[in-house]
C-alpha cells in the first residue's frame, strides 16, 4: 500500500489507462478528503503526545468481489481511488504478478531515485562544525 500512495502519479494514470479491469471498478466509499489524528512519543520517556492532525484521502473500491483500501497524505483524491484499484487489483493472483514488475517494480524505482534526489539536495546545504579542543585544564 505505501508503495501506491507513494508511486508517481503519471505511473498510476497510465497503469490504470493500460488495464483491462478499469471498467468493472465500482467505488464503495468516496474518495474522501478528511483529517487524520497523529500521534507520537517522547523519545525520552515513551509518553504518547498529541503531534497534531494531517489532511488525507481515502478510497475503498471493489472489482469482482476484491475490495481496495488507500488512505493517502494529502488532498488527492485521484491518487486515493488509482491506489484503492490496484489494490483491489493486487489481490487477484493473476494479476498480483503482472503489476508486480508492471506498475510496483517501476514505483518502488521511482520512489527511491525520488529519496536520493532529496537526499543529495540536502547533502548540499550541510553544515560541518569544527570546535578547537581546549589547551591546558578544563575549568
Amino acid at each position: 500500500m505505501g508503495v501506491l500512495a507513494r508511486a508517481p502519479i503519471d505511473l498510476l494514470r497510465s497503469a490504470f489507462d493500460g488495464s483491462r479491469q478499469r471498467h468493472l471498478a465500482r467505488r464503495l466509499v468516496g474518495p474522501e478528503v478528511g483529517l487524520l489524528q497523529l500521534r507520537a512519543k517522547a523519545p525520552v520517556t515513551g509518553t504518547p503526545f498529541h503531534l497534531g492532525e494531517a489532511t488525507m484521502t481515502r478510497c475503498v473500491v471493489e472489482i469482482d468481489g476484491r475490495r481496495g483500501y488507500a488512505v493517502v497524505l494529502g488532498r488527492d483524491p485521484e491518487r486515493a481511488e488509482l491506489a484503492a484499484f490496484f489494490d483491489a487489483l493486487l489481490q487477484d493472483p493473476q494479476s498480483r504478478a503482472l503489476l508486480a514488475s508492471e506498475l510496483l517494480q517501476p514505483a518502488e524505482d521511482a520512489i527511491m531515485a525520488r529519496r536520493c534526489r532529496k537526499a543529495e539536495e540536502a547533502q548540499k546545504t550541510t553544515a560541518h562544525f569544527f570546535t578547537a579542543a581546549r589547551q591546558g585544564s578544563a575549568p
